[in-house]
């Protein structure tokens, strides 16, 4: 067994403190030096904590309000929640625009104005769609109206 340049100067370095202070001193300083070997062997060598490096967040890419209502759209022509939650949609366009939004929600169910009849209308969706739009641009432009 070979025996390495580095063993020697450390090994020798307690013998030299020996000679020059005395015993007592001696095992004071092998304790102390002992001691932070001993720390550095545990948490330094021993130990090998893995920690977890922080994840990076997976981003979840929603949809825009736009591709959200053109998605809602698509599945009204041939989906009847689909077309309640337009109709929905339309209602809360006239209680944005309205003083007293729970009484115009409740007339607006009761009696539907003429953008939510045409809604209604059977025949092409999208056509009907589009007509209700320009109603309820009408009303807007009128001044907020939610009757004929």
């Amino acid at each position: 067994m070979k025996v390495s340049k580095t063993f020697l100067a450390l090994a020798s370095i307690p013998a030299l403190a020996g000679i020059f202070f005395g015993a007592y001193v001696l095992r004071w300083i092998s304790v102390v030096f002992l001691s932070v070997v001993t720390i550095f062997y545990l948490f330094g060598q021993e130990l090998r904590i893995s920690y977890t490096l922080p994840q990076r967040e997976e981003r979840i890419q929603r949809k825009s309000e736009f591709e959200r209502s053109l998605n809602m759209i698509r599945k009204a022509r041939k989906g009847a929640v689909s077309r309640s939650l337009i109709e929905d949609g339309i209602i809360e366009i006239y209680m944005t625009l309205s003083e007293n939004p729970a009484e115009v929600y409740q007339r607006l169910h009761r009696e539907p104005n003429r953008a939510l009849l045409e809604l209604r209308k059977g025949g092409d969706f999208l056509d009907n769609l589009e007509r209700a739009l320009e109603i309820v641009e009408e009303d807007i432009n009128e001044g907020g109206g939610s009757q004929p």
